[in-house]
């Protein structure tokens, strides 16, 4: 089983371009995922882009950031 997590993990450094040091585990993914989200605001504000998709993305990137950091499960 520990070799089938390995190899998804594997496929999604190949499949993303993530540096395989930054991603061991879906906490992981979370983390890369929020920050991502956080640099594409930035660019939708520095591109003036409508109000409400910039609050719909930031929302969702909270919604991430809460559950990285939650013990659920």
């Amino acid at each position: 089983k520990l070799l089938i997590v390995n190899l998804i993990i594997k496929n999604l450094w190949d499949k993303y371009g993530i540096n395989k040091n930054s991603l061991n585990a879906k906490d992981d993914a979370l983390k890369i995922a929020v920050k991502s989200i956080q640099q594409l605001v930035k660019g939708m504000e520095d591109r003036k882009v409508d109000g409400d998709f910039v609050e719909a993305t930031k929302k969702l990137g909270s919604f991430l950031h809460e559950v990285s950091n939650s013990t659920i499960g």
